[in-house]
């Protein structure tokens, strides 16, 4: 008898926001790809782009599957097409099977201290990105019958942090989108759509949050690694890319419009 496996070979994926190698795109976009699936790394800025050609280009050395690097602001709603354009050609395909919608994030401030920039950046990338990436990868992308849409939250959507408003906020509205999409999606095209929501994670963007300039634990690491019930530990990119790779399979056909917690157990309780 032969084992069952999560193959994703013949699959073409898109994740955005993947061009930091440490990051939670980048580890996604290697798990997808280690499973046999052909990945494109998007990037935002110029200064990004040698990051995102490193990553793909090591994703191909190491697993040996195809690659291509798109750019482009996911808030827009043409550069959205633009970036899926790009991703159809870069990958040699007529069509993207997996979305990840990672690309977003926001600014801690206290109330009082909160900017429009801060605004339209979090609910920009957050929903604004969501809302146009998915459009364009279900019609331009040709996404089809057994496509995967995972929306890439954060447990901060229901915990009510202090200072964290905005991203909570956007976040939250990313968590509706899910839902919503699912209903639209699933009967009428078969694509299921999820997010999933990481607790505290170290990675470049969260170092500010979980370390103080000494590089000691900062009091909001502390605390969430007390609430973890999975281990004593924070959890890692790997651990947020395995769960997707479970999602985006064959296997998880019958699971759609889910917010998935990845925390380790921080939001048991909820």
């Amino acid at each position: 008898m032969t084992a069952e496996t999560l193959s994703l070979a013949g699959k073409f994926a898109l994740i955005t926001g993947s061009s930091k190698e440490n990051g939670i795109g980048a580890a996604i976009a290697r798990s997808l790809a280690r499973n046999g699936a052909s990945v494109a790394i998007h990037y935002v800025s110029e200064s990004s782009k040698s990051k995102a050609e490193g990553v793909a280009a090591n994703i191909t050395k190491e697993f040996g599957t195809k690659t291509t690097v798109v750019r482009g602001a996911v808030e827009e709603a043409g550069t959205a097409k633009t970036i899926v354009e790009d991703t159809l050609k870069g990958l040699d395909t007529d069509h993207i099977d997996i979305l990840v919608n990672n690309a977003g994030g926001g600014e801690n401030s206290a109330l009082m201290d909160i900017t429009p920039e801060q605004v339209q950046f979090a609910f920009g990338s957050n929903v604004f990105g969501t809302i146009y990436m998915t459009q364009a990868v279900v019609d331009m992308g040709k996404m089809p019958k057994g496509g995967r849409i995972i929306n890439v939250s954060s447990i901060a959507s229901k915990l009510g942090l202090e200072g964290v408003a905005v991203y909570s906020a956007a976040k939250a509205a990313q968590d509706s989108l899910t839902a919503s999409f699912a209903g639209e999606l699933g009967k009428s095209r078969g694509i299921t759509v999820n997010t999933v929501a990481p607790g505290p994670v170290p990675t470049d963007t969260s170092k500010p949050f979980l370390e103080k300039p000494d590089g000691s634990p900062s009091e909001m690491q502390v605390g969430m690694q007390a609430m973890t019930r999975a281990a004593a530990r924070l959890g890692t990119t790997v651990d947020i890319a395995d769960a997707v790779l479970l999602l985006v399979s064959e296997k998880s056909r019958w699971i759609t419009a889910q917010w998935i917690s990845l925390s380790g157990g921080i939001t048991g309780t909820m």
